[in-house]
Parts: C-alpha cells; sequence; structure tokens
C-alpha cells in the first residue's frame, strides 16, 4: 500500500463520463452570435451537483479547442431547438449575409469569489472590459476603455441629485458598483452636465463593440450560490445596464433557487421574472441510472488503482452488483465524490479484513441515509439475522430485567416484518416508496447472506464478526485507538483528512478521542495540528463542535513539548485567526488554567474584549452574539456592567433589536407553560438583561412586536420573579 491519493475536490469534471459532449458542441456552435444581433440570455438549469459546471466546462472547451484558436465552423441548421436557426434568420434580414461568425471573445465570471452586490457589479463590468481588450488589438482597447467611461459616468450621475430621472432610471442601483471619482470630478461634471449626453456614450460603446467585428459570450456560473440580493443585483445588471449588442449570457443556475432570489420567496412571481430574462432556458434532467452507474464506476475503478488494492475472487463477483447499488444510492455527481472521498479514508484500513464490495455499499449507504448506519449499529439483530455484534454492550447500560424486556420488543418485531412478508429491517426504513426501496435494495446486497456460509469466506459483512471489525475500524468508538491516534497527530495532513471525513455528529467523538491520547504522543506536531484545527473552526457553526476544537486546542498546549514561547505563540494566533465565538471559548479555557498573574494572558484577554466589541458593533447577533456577550462576563470576573450597556443600547433600534432578541428564538417553539425546566432555563439566559421593562417597552413599540411577543409573557413572569422578595 501507498501514501493515500488526495481527496477529490466538487469541481467540474474534465472528463465527460455522462454523454454530454454532442449537445455541449452544439450548443457552442450556436452561441457566437452573428452581426446584428441584440444581445441574448441563455440559462443552464440544473439542481446542485446535476453537472452544470460540468456542461459549461464542456461548452468552452468545444468553443475553443485546445490547439485551435479558431472556432469551429457553424452548425445553426443542425440545433433540433431552432435557437440558433431563429438568431440567423435575424441577423439575414438586418442585411447580414454571411451569418459564419469571426472568433468569439469569451469572458468568464464566477460571482461566487466575489463579496456584496458593489463588488460583484464592478468586477463583472471590469472582466468585460479586461476581456474586450485583451486580445482585440487596438479597436478592442478602444472599447474596452469606452465600457469603463460609460459606467464610470453611470456611477456619478447616481451622486447628482441635477441628472434627469430617466437617466436615473436606466441605471438604477448599478451606478453605485462601478468605481468612485474625486470631489473634483464631480464638479466638474455638474458644471458640464448640459454637455454630458449618457446615450451618447451608450452609443460610443455599441459602435465600439460593432468595429470590433466579434461576439461577447459571458459566462456567468454559480449564480445559485449568491444570496439572494446579489442574485437580483446580476440579474438586473444583465437586464437594464449591460445588454450589449451581439452579447450572449451563458448562465448556469437553480432555477428554483433562482426563482426565490427575484421573488423574495415568492417562487411563482420569481419565475415570470425570470422568464422575461432569460431567452432560451436548457434545464439539465436527472441524471440517469446508467449515467450514475458509469461516473461511480470510473472514480472507483481509479480509486482502487491509486490504493493499489486488486480485487479478490469473491469481490469481482460482486463488484459490478455493488456498483450499481451506489448508483441507486448516488442522486447526482456530487454524492458519488462524497462517496469516493469516504472510501479513501475507509478501504485502507478495511481492505485486509472485510469484503471491498461491502464496504463500497456500506458506505454509500451511510452517506445516504446515516440514521440507517447508526439503527444497523444499534440493533445489529434485524439485520444479521437475529445475531448481536459480537463486543455489543446494551447490557452493561441496561438491568437484566430491562435487556429482556428490550430483547424480547425485538423478537416480536421481527416475528411481526416475517408475519407481513417484510424483511426484518423494514421497521427502519423511511416512509417514502421510492426512499425505502433505495435503502432496502442495499440492505439486502449487504445483509441477505447472513445464512449462507461462504459469507465468512467471502469477508461478507453480513457476517457479525466482520461487521463488528467494519465497524470497530471505521466509527470513532473503536477505529482510534493509540496508534493512530498518534499517527493523526503526528502528521496534521493525515488530522485535515480526517477532520474533512467526519460529519457533524462524528466529529465531537473523534476530537473527544484526539483529547484521550494527546499527553500520550511522543511526536506531536504542536504547530501543524493547531494550524488544521483553526482552518477547521473556520467552517463549523455548531457550539458543540467548536468548543471541542477549543479543548483540543487547549490540549495540545498543555502538552510538554510545548514550550513557553510557543505557547503565547499560539495563543496570540489562535485568538486572532479563529471566529470570535471560537477564541471567546478557547481564551476562556486558558484563563481557567493558567495563573492569575500572567501578564501575556492578560493582555489576550484585553485584546479579545476589544475585538468581540468590533465584532458585536459590526452586526453580531443571535445565538453567537450571546454566546459572546457571556464570554465577556466570564472574561470580566463576572461583571456584567459592560453587557448590560451592550443589551439595553442595542434594544434602543429595530436592528439592534432584532439582533439581540434572535438570539433567543430556539425557545421560541418550546411548550414554555408546559414545561418548568425549559422556562426556567430561558429565564436564566435573561441575566444578560439589566432593565426587564426598558426590552418589554422596546418590544411593544416597535415594528418586530408580532416577531417577539411571544417573550413578553416570560420577560414579565422573570421580571416579577426577579423583584419578590
Amino acid at each position: 500500500m501507498t501514501t493515500k491519493p488526495p481527496f477529490h475536490s466538487d469541481r467540474p469534471a474534465e472528463k465527460d463520463l455522462l454523454g454530454w459532449s454532442n449537445f455541449a458542441e452544439n450548443l457552442a456552435h450556436s452561441l457566437s452570435l452573428p452581426e446584428g444581433s441584440e444581445s441574448i440570455v441563455v440559462g443552464i438549469e440544473g439542481e446542485w451537483g446535476s453537472g452544470k459546471s460540468t456542461l459549461i466546462g464542456l461548452i468552452k472547451k468545444s468553443l475553443l479547442p485546445e490547439g485551435n484558436t479558431e472556432p469551429k465552423p457553424s452548425i445553426w441548421e443542425n440545433i433540433s431547438n431552432g435557437f440558433a436557426k431563429l438568431i440567423r434568420k435575424s441577423s439575414l434580414a438586418k442585411g447580414n449575409t454571411d451569418p459564419k461568425p469571426s472568433k468569439p471573445i469569451i469572458i468568464e465570471f464566477n460571482p461566487w469569489m466575489v463579496s456584496g452586490t458593489e463588488k460583484l457589479v464592478e468586477v463583472l463590468i471590469t472582466q468585460i472590459a479586461a476581456g474586450i481588450g485583451k486580445d482585440s488589438g487596438k479597436k478592442g482597447l478602444e472599447t474596452a476603455g469606452k465600457v469603463l467611461q460609460y459606467f464610470a459616468l453611470l456611477k456619478n450621475l447616481k451622486c447628482l441629485k441635477s441628472v434627469p430621472e430617466s437617466h436615473t432610471a436606466v441605471a438604477g442601483h448599478i451606478f453605485e458598483t462601478t468605481g468612485s471619482m474625486s470631489e473634483d470630478a464631480h464638479k466638474i461634471i455638474e458644471k458640464h452636465l448640459s454637455k454630458i449626453d449618457l446615450n451618447e456614450r451608450r452609443s460610443n460603446v455599441f459602435d465600439g463593440l460593432v468595429k470590433l467585428n466579434r461576439s461577447l459570450i459571458i459566462v456567468i456560473d454559480d449564480l445559485d450560490r449568491l444570496p439572494p440580493e446579489e442574485v437580483r443585483s446580476m440579474i438586473q445588471t444583465v437586464k437594464a445596464v449591460i445588454d450589449f449588442p451581439r452579447t450572449l449570457y451563458l448562465l448556469a443556475y437553480d432555477r428554483s433557487i433562482v426563482a426565490r432570489a427575484l421573488g423574495s420567496n415568492n417562487e411563482k412571481d420569481g419565475l415570470r421574472y425570470l422568464e422575461k430574462i432569460v431567452q432560451v432556458a436548457y434545464p439539465i434532467p436527472p441524471l440517469s441510472q446508467q449515467q450514475r452507474r458509469k461516473f461511480a464506476e470510473e472514480k472507483i475503478k481509479h480509486l482502487l488503482s491509486e490504493l493499489k488494492i486488486t480485487l479478490r475472487p469473491f469481490e469481482e463477483q460482486l463488484y459490478e452488483s455493488a456498483i450499481d447499488q451506489v448508483a441507486r444510492l448516488s442522486r447526482n455527481m456530487r454524492d458519488i465524490v462524497r462517496i469516493v472521498n469516504r472510501l479513501l479514508l475507509i478501504l485502507p484500513i478495511t481492505y485486509e479484513e472485510v469484503n471491498v464490495a461491502d464496504a463500497i455499499v456500506f458506505e454509500a449507504l451511510s452517506q445516504r441515509f446515516p440514521e440507517l448506519r447508526e439503527n444497523i449499529c444499534n440493533h445489529s439483530k434485524f439485520f444479521l439475522g437475529g445475531n448481536s455484534l459480537p463486543d455489543h454492550l446494551p447490557t452493561d447500560r441496561l438491568s437484566m430485567e430491562d435487556w429482556a424486556m428490550e430483547r424480547e420488543k425485538e423478537d416480536a418485531a421481527k416475528a411481526k416484518a416475517q408475519q407481513d412478508g417484510n424483511s426484518p429491517w423494514s421497521k427502519f426504513l423511511l416512509e417514502d416508496s421510492e426512499e425505502r426501496q433505495v435503502a432496502d435494495s442495499a440492505c439486502r446486497f449487504l445483509f441477505s447472506s447472513f445464512k449462507d456460509a461462504p459469507a465468512m469466506d467471502g469477508l461478507r459483512i453480513a457476517a457479525p464478526s466482520r461487521m463488528a471489525y467494519y465497524i470497530r475500524c471505521v466509527t470513532i468508538d473503536g477505529f482510534f485507538g493509540a496508534e493512530k491516534a498518534h499517527d493523526i497527530l503526528s502528521y496534521p495532513v493525515k488530522l485535515e483528512q480526517t477532520l474533512s471525513a467526519c460529519n457533524d455528529k462524528e466529529l465531537p467523538d473523534f476530537l473527544n478521542f484526539l483529547i484521550i491520547y494527546i499527553p500520550s504522543c511522543s511526536n506531536l506536531d504542536i504547530e501543524g495540528c493547531i494550524e488544521k484545527l483553526i482552518d477547521k473552526s473556520q467552517h463549523v457553526v455548531k457550539f458543540d463542535i467548536t468548543n471541542k476544537i477549543s479543548e483540543v486546542m487547549w490540549k495540545l498546549l498543555q502538552h510538554p513539548a510545548s514550550t513557553l514561547d510557543a505557547r503565547n505563540k499560539f495563543l496570540l494566533s489562535i485568538m486572532e485567526k479563529t471566529p470570535i465565538h471560537v477564541s471567546g471559548r478557547f481564551i476562556c479555557a486558558a484563563k481557567m488554567y493558567i495563573s492569575k498573574d500572567n501578564a501575556p494572558l492578560e493582555e489576550l484577554i484585553k485584546k479579545w474584549i476589544d475585538r468581540a466589541r468590533e465584532v458585536i458593533k459590526g452586526g453580531l447577533g443571535g445565538d453567537q452574539l450571546h454566546y459572546v456577550l457571556y464570554r465577556i462576563v466570564t472574561l470580566q470576573r463576572n461583571s456584567y456592567g459592560e453587557v448590560h450597556a451592550i443589551t439595553s443600547k442595542m434594544c434602543e433600534t429595530d436592528d439592534g433589536l432584532d439582533k439581540f432578541l434572535s438570539g433567543y428564538d430556539d425557545s421560541k417553539n418550546d411548550d414554555l407553560r408546559k414545561n418548568d425546566d425549559l422556562r426556567r432555563k430561558l429565564h436564566k439566559r435573561f441575566d444578560i438583561i439589566k432593565n426587564l421593562e426598558h426590552v418589554i417597552s422596546c418590544i411593544e413599540k416597535s415594528s418586530l412586536n408580532a416577531k417577539y411577543s411571544w417573550l413578553i409573557e416570560p420577560l414579565k413572569e422573570w421580571k416579577n420573579y426577579s423583584n419578590s422578595p
């Protein structure tokens, strides 16, 4: 076994494993608009993971094939949808007798790489200008300059009240996204406003594009990953401002997500608006079973080759059926990539002891139905022919009477399933008929051989001893012994891989095991491990996980190999680079274990509190706001003075009130009247409010009254209780 290959990223596939090349090539040839054409918007529509970006990549490859600087000849007449034929007909009507397009200018833009509506449009416009000027000689550079001048003018006309309403209506809020000019420039524009003709500037851009004699193809991918307001900004820009002649916009998006964004959560209204913008839409159909199978087979075959795993005869007999199961358990290409990443971690551990075909299907099943995987582990009798897993320990936690009752229930459930003609595990399957069939088929593949003698010889997972070994190897409970934990702690790349492979349920247990084995690790890479944990903390939201990450980092700093200088260096790095709630938890842990007279720690606490104040001013809200407020109290020796001042001030505005009170949303749907414990738990969280009556008054007077009126009764109840003698 050699060094394991890296995990697969979520990038578009470069090789066409789905048979899309012909469609992509035909579509690509229709995208170079002929002379005289107006702007066109073409949409590639599909759900996340459906392969939109892969199709876009194939289209771009067909537009400018490698080694060929000229586009392929036009085949508009051969496009079955008639789109290119209509374009050709329109252009000929305007006097263009040669429908063959010149080499197009292709401009790629991924809006997900830019944050903020203003920056989005600014970067898009800059990208368009750069694309025009890059390979188009002097004419291209002149036209690019005209584009930038036009949008700079739009930007600054927005700032002048004397601009005619018709002009500002054309530009809309897009003016704000194209750069800024100096105060002197504003005065010059205002002075000579009568000489400024916005239509003339626009015409100059159009004339420059016509003289280039080249079509523009602007590719905008991942539109559906943007926040709703940024989706609207991009669509409005394409529609109202940069509808250049002979320009085609190729947009890739999830139709439903974009429609909801355009319709302010009203998908029906958004769809009507989207249909006005997009002239031609190509929905990507769901992948067929055959397409998913082909993609899965290619990926898994490549993985086995990289891992130097050769299938044994008893595995070859099952391999084709296992790939079929993976195709059924996967909904799209993204699912298959994630399954392959799971197998990258699992197969090197289990190869010698468990059938590879079973491991492939079990991991695919675990990804699609994680709750079913838990039931397989916790209720193995229903899957392994009535046999319990060796070393399964229900009796350690139950009395003999409870254990006997539990066993009686299981036997009754299995008997009833047999009477109904169902599989023993049917009670654990989802109600949805399609999902149920998919899960049942995978379980039959894995567990229907439990009665067969070859199950042990074939290392089948249906044999209780094999299943037990597999579970011990691939779950946190048994997989991470000292040797494995020390290996991960000594090589941070392995730590990074394991952190990526664990889901949110597995992460806390994995982090707990690291805490156990850190003290005994003699080859610990403290700096490398802390760097990987800092990176992971930036992508985790759940407090139980971020708390554990903080504990692991603190445990690393307590290791004997951690010098005082190194510890102070790492403390500062953690405080500055981790999210505010992560660093707050870490600083609180450090405060508990480091001497009170430690000057560097006290300085660090001051820096964290200063950072927390800035984050709160910057708009922090909800659970994270409350979490940070309590950390401030802890680090200020349980003094509530500053926190009371912060919350009181926040409640004076609707925006601040919303950010603060949203931190109680997790209790909104609790039945507080019937559950004293829940009510008391909520009451304790009111201690960061100094004047309860003031907050009640703010809610009643606020436009947010309907949203937070449910809090008024608990606040009044706690106010009366806290004021009672």
